[in-house]
């Protein structure tokens, strides 16, 4: 189902939303400076924590405990004895393993607009926006309410199964007791296949409406390949025993997060067996992405602050279509070049309080960007 809505602005209203945006853009300038200056600072701490965690950290035997290593941080790898299985006791679902995770989707409407502006001569604008409708699985409840055709596209608004992540307990490498902490930082599940005697002889209320198909339990369907709106399945995963690396601090037969010199926590667990190389090698690297990620949300904050701020001069010009475009298109180059300044600015400054030899670099690239901007103005005017 299509429904198609059309919408007018006068440009008084635009021009009056866009003077209010200005106030919006600062604040989301000024939040992005903290954040690109904030992930800076953190992305060198942690570097070097993990550098400190190197250099002390002890490669071990978990088959015998010994306890010369006290204290200190260390590596092993080794398989998991799970001694206790897992089991979901609403379904009567069980397996042995590490963690069990199950994952209730319910069959909802997901609405999709799709809208295209043309701003028209005066100022003004028309906004056309295409409303479509279809159905999906979703382990999120989609709320409706605020759907275009919300009396025709009703959505459940709770789910009768609730998602549950079990974790083992008991859990041991050699000599080394491997806490529910510790696994719930464990990731890797892969589906686990119902057995059908197991899905048969299980113990539940709402037995009666259950049916299981290609391992997915449906609960009120009548045909699964066709489901209806509020239906309802249920998926299982888990993270069978298996080697598992880990790097942490000795105390006693238990392990615990190691403290660095700046009071930073050193903890990692992982499936497979790696070195205490690949470990840190690999938690470095997840720091760089994580690093490169935040610096591209700081920056896409300023360039959306600057174009909020500027945004103000399109609108003025749009009293004629092509200007209000040619200025748009200025704006944009504008609070580009702005963002290359703004934002290179602050990451040579937090460099500067941690790293100032790289700082030298980040500013010559602002400055390239000021010389560029200035270039462009005096050609403008020109």
């Amino acid at each position: 189902m299509t429904t198609i809505e059309t919408t007018s602005t006068s440009w008084f209203s635009r021009l009056g939303n866009s003077f209010k945006n200005i106030f919006v853009g600062f604040l989301l300038i000024i939040a992005s400076i903290v954040l690109l200056f904030w992930n800076e600072g953190r992305a060198v701490k942690t570097e070097q924590n993990l550098k400190e965690g190197l250099s002390v950290v002890v490669s071990v035997s978990p088959d015998k405990i010994d306890a010369k290593n006290e204290g200190k941080l260390i590596h092993f790898s080794g398989m998991t004895i799970s001694p206790n299985l897992l089991t979901d006791q609403e379904f009567g679902i069980t397996a042995s393993a590490l963690k069990m995770q199950r994952s209730v989707e319910v069959y909802q409407w997901k609405e999709t607009s799709k809208s295209k502006t043309v701003e028209k001569l005066g100022g003004g604008t028309e906004t056309t926006t295409t409303y479509t409708y279809s159905k999906t699985w979703s382990d999120n409840l989609i709320d409706s309410s605020n759907f275009k055709e919300a009396e025709t596209h009703q959505n459940p608004s709770s789910k009768p199964f609730t998602d549950e992540e079990w974790i083992a307990q008991g859990v041991t490498v050699g000599e080394y007791a491997i806490s529910e902490d510790m696994l719930s930082g464990l990731s890797g599940y892969q589906s686990f296949t119902i057995p059908k005697e197991m899905f048969d002889a299980k113990n539940t209320t709402v037995s009666a409406q259950l049916q299981l198909v290609s391992s997915t339990i449906y609960y009120q369907t009548n045909n699964t390949t066709t489901p209806e709106i509020g239906n309802t399945r249920v998926n299982y995963k888990i993270i069978s025993p298996q080697d598992i690396s880990i790097v942490y601090k000795q105390s006693g037969d238990t392990l615990i997060p190691y403290q660095t010199k700046d009071g930073s926590k050193i903890s990692m667990i992982q499936l497979g067996k790696a070195s205490a190389e690949e470990m840190f090698q690999n938690a470095q690297e997840s720091n760089k992405m994580t690093t490169w990620i935040l610096r591209f949300v700081g920056a896409l904050l300023l360039f959306i602050g600057f174009q909020m701020i500027l945004g103000v001069l399109s609108v003025v010009g749009s009293v004629i279509p092509f200007i209000g475009r040619v200025i748009g298109a200025g704006v944009g180059i504008v609070s580009a070049l702005l963002t290359l300044i703004i934002g290179s600015v602050v990451i040579a400054f937090a460099w500067i309080a941690y790293r100032p030899l790289i700082a030298i670099i980040l500013f010559a690239a602002a400055v390239g960007g000021y010389i560029l901007l200035m270039k462009r103005s005096k050609n403008a005017s020109s």
